[in-house]
């Protein structure tokens, strides 16, 4: 243990040593050493960044059954010791120092020896204040032994009988202290003495001796804590005993409080001591070589749109994303277009128009109109029929499918194409058009179409354009709350007159020689027709195109429809749809429609009846039923027979296709009929063969390669039909008739689950992944006693602990990666996978992450080793936990070791082909940051500030790198954001901290859920910049809004207020910090 460590050199050249001396805190249960440096490291560098800063450290009560008050005593001569070594070069300058509790003692010995010998003599005659908190100054208190003893009581943090405070009561030395006590007080120095005692009671356990009973009073009061001298300032603080022998919290709100009224005391101090006129505001030049990297890093400096690092290794410049031109006008409206039967409601349009109009409109704020109502009513129509109306008022109008995550992702890919931004993934794309509608100075219309999730408050959130008042937003949704906070209308069904004129016009060639007595039946007619479909548009639509195929009259439908049964209310329908109920007889209509296809057409509608329906593609349909092998698919598994089937569809009526014809579309309300009107025996069937489809379309990662972007694209197209499965799968569940029976084992609909789930969790969807993989478990769990199944349940339990691992819940992690490891023996005993096996290799691996998440360091080594001993002769990149193991070892504090070895695996320092040698070029500046620290602790100055440097510059490259490989709005490209706001914070470069911290949190909130424990940490470093820019209100609440969330965090019988950054560093993921 060096007795002396430097905690800080000083952010520029250091003008005064400030020394720190604790109290008792060998056997305090609060008490960490490293709680006692990194306090002094990330608050006073802060306040007083000319000062090297020193934190005394001694090991009395060691043995808690053989100590004396002789032993602070001797502890005096190894202080005098240190601090002449650590003056050697600088024997004047000026020494302010802090005392806790008996730490004073110390001092006090070191002082009156100092005084009288002249190796020491400079000490005393540089010593230049002393603040003094919680600490006995006055010997001839009435009953100073029995406070002392009250006070190693609590310090020892013990509130029964102990050995430690026993053996000092017995003790023969008590008139060391006092002696102490006395000839420092009659010293009466000249320098200034500030004494910080409480006013709060203290509550000490009557256990501890027969000397005192349980009682509160305060043990350092006023009286027994003043030496009585001129230059002394006593300043009352409202803790306790226990509360003011610790470093105050940043928290401290009272103006009065502990921290600020510390504060304000060293400040006064070191303002005393360093007079102004030398202690001068400093610049850039100041920070001696780490100046130099402010200006060789252009990212930083925004001067340039590469990365160049000058340093061995980091040398050549990669791109990195620039803002583009912008293509305006841009009108991207999707695959929709307006339907031949649509009914323009002139007053719903002038309606919608009148709040989104940006030139007569509201124009201080940005503009936001709802159009709610059940389906069928024709809100998308409505939309869309705006949209299309409008472009000379809105020069850009994105239309985006609202119906979850994944359709969301892909529109913002798709907006970010058109308006010249790039070929950009799902996460990058979503903060280049949020940003780019943000600056826009054109108006421009954003659509948000079905919006109709339960969570899709929470999405249009996550994806909401910006807040440019340039900007105007319409929502369709079939959800009504939305009209409570904001402006629109409900969308109910077609008045009886333009619903009967709607049929009237659709049906309209059949009339065309009819006379006029005919005529008026033919009205009369199609006015019991659409009263009976309810005036849905939807429902007119389907009716007409009956008609209209097979030759009718409307009397003589209408006919045909009463036989049908056609009056009988649409309540199936509407309880597998929404809420609501529908009061409309549609589902003959329908019925009648998918009665004219063929056999082999109605099976391709029933395959379609399990799958997205708002994004059918062709392609896949095709490819699929002719991949899948599947003799349920024989009917169309070529393209001769696919075709046939596609045509028959599309002249139904009962989809609509795509302009660029590429992609079909089926209402929610048929999907459901289509659905209700299958036989029990048939619903499994077709689901089965839907998943099928998918499976062989769906394109897997090879297993060593799991991280796979290239794929990224197909998979995100496919992910909202495994989603509708996994839906359709649980509604089945919770009605008791599954689709897919628990006598019954499909492997593959498990397996595309699994898929799934992990290119939600690979590219950022997090939020989607648990209902995916979760549904998959229980679905397994459920037939493992039918055989086989343990390798793909082995798999699900990999995902659900990776993303336990990136969502912070640490033992939920370690819990599915020893689940997972369980799995994958049976699987090997099972002979469903054979060693040596890459899955062997990720399941050690993933243990060894499930132990180091738990801060089991040891353990997680061992399991990082054997994966990658086993690894040997396998295919793979094996950077991941090989930098994992790094990791470990750094935490553990073996920091040469672990440099050596993440070292070995970074081959090319501009590695844009994936986001391992960056994670690798992170741990490795981590490493440095603990290597500057350490040579700091020994005095090595300058080496240590080329550590640091070499660090940022690192970062920076990391930074840089999984901008490109991972996208801008990944959250690893937000942990390499507060890691550069860390660097600057450092240097007291506060305004790039904040901007750093800024841009980390925006993309922390978009999923607060997910990243609870990263918003916490990044507020606490918030209210940190904010406290020592000076803004200590502002500070103060941001850290006590962290430490509120910290708090929800922690378990309670482990949570302790948090002392420092490093508290806030425990709750994140080991990769993260």
């Amino acid at each position: 243990m060096i007795s002396l460590p430097v905690v800080c050199d000083g952010v520029r050249h250091a003008e005064l040593d400030i020394v720190s001396i604790p109290g008792l805190p060998t056997l305090h249960p609060q008490y960490k050493l490293k709680d006692h440096q990194q306090w002094l490291r990330e608050v006073l560098r802060h306040q007083i960044p000319h000062a090297r800063i020193m934190a005394f450290q001694y090991d009395f009560a060691k043995d808690s059954t053989d100590i004396s008050w002789r032993g602070l005593e001797n502890e005096a001569v190894r202080l005098l010791y240190s601090l002449v070594h650590r003056r050697e070069s600088a024997r004047g300058r000026p020494i302010i120092f802090i005392c806790y509790s008996f730490g004073a003692f110390i001092l006090k010995k070191a002082l009156l020896i100092a005084k009288v010998n002249p190796d020491f003599r400079s000490i005393f005659d540089n010593t230049g204040g002393i603040i003094f908190l919680a600490c006995l100054n006055y010997e001839e208190f009435p009953g100073l032994e029995e406070v002392c003893l009250k006070c190693a009581a609590v310090e020892f943090g013990t509130k029964k009988k102990h050995d430690a405070v026993e053996c000092l009561r017995k003790s023969e030395d008590w008139s060391i202290l006092k002696n102490v006590m006395e000839n420092f007080r009659l010293l009466r120095c000249t320098f200034p003495v500030r004494v910080l005692y409480e006013t709060k009671t203290t509550t000490v356990s009557g256990g501890l001796s027969t000397m005192f009973a349980r009682k509160a009073e305060c043990l350092c009061t006023e009286h027994v804590s003043s030496l009585g001298w001129e230059n002394e300032k006593l300043i009352g603080i409202q803790k306790d005993h226990g509360e003011l022998i610790m470093y105050p919290h940043r928290g401290d709100t009272d103006s009065q409080g502990f921290f600020e009224s510390f504060m304000r005391t060293i400040i006064e101090l070191v303002n005393h001591t360093c007079p102004p006129t030398t202690n001068a505001m400093f610049g850039a030049d100041d920070f001696d070589d780490t100046a130099a990297t402010w200006t060789i890093i252009p990212e930083l400096t925004h001067a340039a749109t590469g990365l160049s690092v000058q340093a061995p290794g980091l040398n050549r410049t990669i791109p990195t994303a620039t803002r583009r031109e912008i293509k305006v006008p841009c009108y991207v409206m999707g695959s929709y277009e307006i339907s031949a039967d649509f009914v323009a409601r002139e007053n719903v349009l002038s309606r919608i128009h009148q709040v989104l109009d940006p030139i007569s409109g509201d124009l201080s704020t940005q503009r936001v109109h709802v159009v709610a109502g059940l389906g069928g009513t024709g809100k998308t129509q409505i939309a869309l029929s705006y949209a299309s109306s409008h472009q000379d008022t809105y020069r850009v109008v994105l239309w985006a499918d609202a119906d979850g995550q994944a359709k969301l992702s892909e529109s913002f890919i798709l907006f970010a194409r058109e308006l010249g931004l790039g070929d950009l993934n799902s996460l990058q794309a979503k903060q280049a058009v949020k940003e780019c509608l943000q600056d826009i100075e054109v108006n421009f219309l954003f659509v948000f179409d079905n919006a109709d999730g339960d969570n899709k408050k929470e999405l249009m959130k996550e994806f909401w354009p910006g807040k440019n008042v340039r900007g105007s937003v319409l929502i369709t949704s079939r959800d009504q709350t939305l009209l409570d906070s904001y402006a629109g209308l409900e969308l109910t069904e077609l008045d009886p007159e333009d619903a009967m004129n709607l049929l009237l016009n659709l049906t309209s060639t059949k009339r065309t020689r009819m006379p006029e007595r005919a005529l008026r039946e033919e009205r009369v007619a199609a006015a019991k027709i659409v009263e009976k479909i309810g005036y849905l548009p939807l429902g007119i639509s389907q009716a007409a195109s009956i008609i209209m195929n097979e030759a009718l009259s409307l009397i003589q439908f209408l006919e045909a429809y009463d036989a049908r049964d056609i009056i009988e209310d649409f309540e199936d329908v509407s309880g597998a749809v929404v809420d609501n109920t529908y009061k409309y007889s549609l589902r003959t209509v329908w019925n009648m429609n998918f009665d004219r296809l063929t056999p082999d057409q109605q099976g391709l509608m029933k395959i379609t009846a399990f799958l997205d329906p708002d994004r059918l593609q062709i392609a896949m349909l095709k490819d699929g039923a002719s991949r899948a092998k599947d003799p349920g698919l024989s009917f169309m598994d070529t393209s001769r027979k696919f075709w046939k089937c596609h045509s028959g569809l599309c002249r139904s009526n009962l989809v609509s296709q795509s302009i660029d014809k590429k992609e079909l579309r089926m209402h929610r309300l048929v999907q459901a009929s289509c659905q209700l009107r299958m036989e029990p025996y048939e619903r499994p069937v077709n689901f089965n063969r839907a998943v099928a489809l998918i499976k062989a379309v769906w394109p897997v990662p090879e297993r060593m390669a799991v991280h796979n972007p290239s794929l990224w694209d197909e998979q995100r197209a496919l992910l909202p039909h495994v989603q509708k499965l996994c839906e359709f799968y649980v509604r089945s569940c919770e009605r008791g008739d599954a689709l897919i029976a628990e006598e019954d084992v499909n492997w593959d609909f498990a397996s595309i689950l699994y898929e799934a789930g992990w290119f939600c969790y690979e590219s950022g969807l997090l939020q989607s992944v648990a209902f995916l993989l979760e549904n998959a478990e229980k679905y397994c769990l459920a037939r493992l006693q039918r055989g086989g199944g343990y390798r793909i349940l082995a798999d699900i339990y990999g995902g659900l602990g990776s993303l336990g691992t990136e969502s912070n819940q640490f033992q939920k992690a370690y819990d599915d990666f020893s689940k997972q490891w369980h799995f994958l023996n049976l699987a090997f005993d099972a002979h469903e996978l054979k060693r040596p096996s890459i899955w062997e290799v990720f399941g050690l691996g993933r243990l060894g992450n499930g132990l180091h998440g738990l801060h089991r360091y040891s353990e997680a080594e061992t399991y990082y080793r054997k994966c990658l001993e086993t690894w040997k002769g396998l295919p793979g990149d094996q950077k991941i936990f090989t930098t994992h193991l790094a990791t470990c070892l750094w935490l553990q504090g073996r920091l040469d070791e672990a440099e050596k070895v993440v070292r070995a695996i970074i081959k090319d320092w501009n590695d844009t082909t994936n986001f391992r040698t960056a994670m690798a070029m992170y741990c490795l500046g981590n490493i440095q940051i603990a290597q500057s620290q350490e040579l700091t602790e020994n005095g090595e100055r300058e080496s240590a500030q080329v550590k640091l440097s070499d660090a940022l510059r690192i970062h920076a490259k990391v930074s840089s790198l999984w901008d490109i490989t991972l996208g801008v709005t990944h959250h690893k490209s937000a942990d390499a954001k507060y890691k550069l706001a860390w660097h600057f914070h450092y240097v007291k470069e506060y305004g790039k901290a904040l901007e750093y911290l800024n841009k980390a949190m925006e993309i922390y909130v978009s999923q607060p859920e997910i990243f609870k424990n990263e918003i916490a940490r990044t507020k606490y470093k918030l209210g940190c910049v904010f406290q020592d820019m000076g803004d200590t209100d502002r500070g103060s609440s941001h850290i006590n809004e962290a430490e509120r969330i910290r708090q929800e965090i922690v378990p309670p019988e482990d949570w302790a207020p948090a002392q420092g950054e490093e508290d806030f560093d425990e709750i994140v993921q080991f990769w993260t910090r």
